[in-house]
């Protein structure tokens, strides 16, 4: 939201008044990074709300419902009233962004009280995340998503896949439902010539938990470097983010060519991937293909970075329709043939000194912040228009 936010506040035909949380919120830390982004508002309301993680293990444990109504900052949304208490002008029109979802909730409530055009936004699916089944929990968010549909003016995702989807579960409310994507900061480009390097340096940022793991890589790392240890010798393979417990023990293997460098900032995971020769996506795998929905925001960043993209993914899930044959290769994720396949291309190219294999050269315009926000701002004027 942050890079939507700043063309929006320089574009300056809307006035901004921000409702969020305080910067104190667990799991949610501060990036000193992106404060550049958050300059522009007319007023900004910090509701603050407690949250512990001691307790929200406890929650979990004795399998207490609030931290699946929706989530476990439901104490954000509680603290509506206080929010209209405090605004100092009536809004035209509420814009919310989730996840997470409280943030949805809170913008139900103040739609409710202030009868005004209201666009939701969610980056993800709510009851259809495939992710996130909600178990006992489920007929509360049925109901609560089905009443923010109704409400909501416009509702906006991320993806084509995931529009389609929703759209055939709400079919009265299809023409509100929109492409809003995830975007990049065309301003973020920097000169970035490539060269050859003494190294083939293959570069992921971002968390890596779960089923969302490198074990498939790291065999097909292993397995080449039987066969062929001079091509592993010439990579290097930098991860940077958060891991579990199941994902650092991988990388305790000490798998050949590869490191961990942990959490790094914005800024530094930027520049880590402008130093890359190949940058890699790895996605949460699905039994069913048509789950694969979810569009990682990291490509963005990558596309800006213009180098080549290997994506370890579901058969034709959104990353590996925006990617595939275009920005890179995909591979499914148990593949490792194909893996070890993709890691031999890309040191034959390597070898000749074909840079033109390492540069994807055009920027899809689609994906624009700029362009996006101009497009969001319209819908706000139309929006604010049709009620007056």
């Amino acid at each position: 939201m942050a890079k939507y936010f700043k063309y929006l506040a320089r574009d300056g035909s809307l006035i901004i008044d921000v409702v969020t949380s305080s910067d104190k919120t667990l799991f949610m830390p501060v990036d000193e990074d992106l404060r550049k982004y958050s300059m522009g508002f007319r007023q900004i309301i910090k509701v603050p709300f407690f949250e512990n993680k001691y307790v929200n293990y406890f929650l979990r444990k004795f399998k207490i419902s609030s931290l699946s109504c929706p989530d476990s900052k439901y104490r954000f949304y509680i603290k509506w009233e206080r929010v209209i208490e405090e605004l100092e002008n009536k809004p035209d029109v509420i814009y919310s962004r989730s996840f997470p979802l409280s943030s949805t909730i809170m913008a139900y409530y103040l739609q409710e009280k202030l009868q005004i055009p209201w666009v939701m936004h969610l980056s993800d699916p709510w009851t259809l995340n495939p992710t996130h089944r909600r178990g006992n929990e489920k007929s509360w968010n049925d109901e609560m998503e089905r009443a923010c549909f109704k409400k909501a003016s416009i509702i906006s995702f991320t993806s084509q896949e995931t529009i389609e989807m929703y759209r055939n579960k709400y079919p009265e409310h299809a023409s509100k439902i929109v492409f809003f994507p995830n975007v990049y900061d065309l301003e973020d480009k920097r000169d970035n010539d490539y060269r050859i390097k003494q190294k083939i340096k293959v570069v992921y940022t971002g968390g890596l938990v779960d089923e969302r793991s490198p074990e498939h890589l790291f065999k097909a790392i292993l397995e080449l470097n039987k066969k062929s240890p001079e091509i592993i010798a010439d990579y290097e393979f930098v991860f940077a983010g958060t891991v579990d417990r199941k994902i650092r023990a991988l990388f305790e293997k000490n798998i050949p060519s590869v490191k961990h460098v942990g959490l790094l900032s914005f800024n530094e995971a930027i520049a880590l991937q402008e130093n890359a020769d190949l940058l890699l996506v790895i996605d949460t795998p699905f039994q069913v293909p048509t789950d694969a929905i979810f569009f990682p925001s990291k490509l963005l960043d990558y596309m800006l970075i213009q180098r080549r993209i290997i994506a370890l993914t579901d058969d034709k899930s959104v990353t590996w329709n925006l990617v595939n044959k275009k920005l890179g290769d995909c591979i499914v994720h148990k593949d490792t043939n194909g893996i070890s396949q993709v890691l031999i291309d890309a040191w034959c190219a390597w070898k000749r000194s074909d840079k033109s294999y390492f540069l994807n050269e055009e920027i899809d315009m689609k994906y624009s912040a700029e362009c996006n926000a101009k497009r969001l701002s319209e819908l706000c004027w139309d929006l604010s228009s049709n009620e007056n």
